[in-house]
């Protein structure tokens, strides 16, 4: 994370999401999840990973990322063992935390000069 100016209380308003989709007909194996647990826990120990689990109800699952920019996101997303096997896509998006610090209005214009 950077240091320049207050750029680090910047960076810990600001997480990036993997929506995870599942790709019709494609059954995951006992050994595919593993790999996909094993990831998420080599995120978890290096402090990348905020929250993971899957979305029951849509047939999807979201991976909450603590990275410096949407390059990093999407270069987990496409390390993970489910979407080098082909079993799910994914979507990727920023999201700015609402919380009572910013009086719940995360500055928009900021993220977009970043």
């Amino acid at each position: 994370m950077s240091t320049v100016g207050n750029r680090s209380s910047e960076i810990a308003d600001r997480y990036f999401l993997i929506l995870m989709r599942m790709v019709p007909g494609k059954e995951m194996s006992p050994d595919v999840l593993g790999a996909h647990s094993a990831h998420l826990a080599e995120l978890d120990r290096d402090g990348r990973l905020l929250l993971a689990g899957p979305i029951p109800e849509l047939s999807n699952g979201l991976i909450v990322l603590r990275v410096a920019c949407l390059t990093d996101a999407k270069a987990i997303a496409d390390e993970d063992p489910l979407v080098r096997g082909g079993f799910q896509t994914y979507e990727l998006a920023t999201w700015l935390m609402s919380k009572r610090e910013n009086g719940y209005h995360p500055d928009l214009q900021q993220e977009r000069r970043t």
